[in-house]
């Protein structure tokens, strides 16, 4: 009888040994998952921060470049001295936003998506590169190539931020708009 008693013991604390060690990996599990969520909100975060900022500083810097584009898309685009002034002006303002969009810097948070992030950057400086360029050449600016670059960057940024989960806007309806 004690045989039978000491095995029942014996049985019953190697069962709740292993049943406690299932609950610490269980717990070392949702730790480790807790904390690979955390670091994916701190990256989400951080890259909205960085579009957020990158956007931000556009926008105050490439107004003359908008206003020139909406003038020269209008029903009656100006013409003369007019659109010589306004040419001039968007002119400066897109290398204005070149040297803007440079000057950006990536978090060390965002470190997995550097690459991505610079590649992105280098699209969107060349872009306004090529329209200061055109803007600033005789005759008719055409901006077609340059545009094309922003859309090529646009995609690039669409899909860092959808990579990581995020809802993707336009970009260009955000610097345009």
């Amino acid at each position: 009888m004690k045989k039978v008693w000491l095995l029942g013991v014996v049985l019953s604390l190697a069962l709740a040994g292993c049943s406690d060690s299932g609950n610490d990996e269980k717990a070392e599990e949702k730790k480790d998952s807790g904390e690979a969520a955390e670091t994916n909100a701190d990256v989400s975060g951080e890259l909205m921060d960085f579009y957020l900022n990158l956007t931000t500083s556009i926008n105050g810097t490439d107004i003359e470049l908008n206003d020139y584009e909406a003038a020269t898309a209008s029903e009656e685009p100006p013409t003369g001295e007019e659109l010589t002034a306004l040419k001039e002006a968007a002119a400066a303002s897109a290398t204005e936003t070149a040297e803007t969009v440079e000057g950006i810097e990536i978090s060390e948070a965002l470190s997995e998506q550097k690459e991505d992030l610079e590649t992105f950057k280098a699209n969107l400086v060349e872009s306004y590169t090529m329209k200061a360029e055109a803007l600033k050449a005789e005759g008719d600016a055409n901006l077609d190539a340059a545009n094309e670059k922003l859309t090529e960057a646009e995609a690039q940024i669409t899909k860092i931020l959808e990579d990581e989960g995020l809802v993707s806007s336009s970009l260009t309806g955000n610097i345009n708009g």
